[in-house]
């Protein structure tokens, strides 16, 4: 597949393959689970919604107003869900847009967490509920 770096050409296609390829691999082991699985990709403040952190939902459920702890700098980040979203379709998570707003989110999926206390949350780590 053909990619370039500097316009970002291809990635979303390589992506793409790379997902169906581990699909029909592991098809055998892949099953969703009640547990929450999380991980930060990364945390950014945002004007008009406040510090938010771009998570991948792999597994579970997440409800607006759960208790999180996340990994931070000095030590636990303990915070409630103030908002889920989710961009709009065909648009990225990435890019600065409305988005949509859900009172639960099943993984899998890019969601966009908005909670009090994120600035310091440690990108690549995992999320907790409680």
């Amino acid at each position: 597949v053909p990619t370039s770096a500097h316009t970002g050409e291809g990635v979303a296609d390589i992506l793409m393959n790379l997902v169906g390829m581990t699909q029909k691999m592991f098809v055998d082991r892949i099953m969703w689970t009640p547990m929450v699985q999380c991980t930060v990709l990364e945390v950014k403040v945002i004007e008009g919604l406040g510090a938010t952190a771009d998570v991948i939902l792999a597994n579970g459920t997440l409800k607006r107003g759960d208790r999180i702890v996340m990994c931070g700098f000095g030590g636990p980040v303990v915070t409630r869900v103030r908002d889920l979203l989710t961009p709009r379709p065909l648009r990225e998570l990435r890019v600065k847009a409305d988005y949509l707003h859900h009172q639960e989110i099943d993984g899998a999926a890019g969601i966009k967490i908005c909670a009090n206390h994120l600035e310091n949350v440690v990108a690549g780590s995992a999320r907790l509920v409680p």
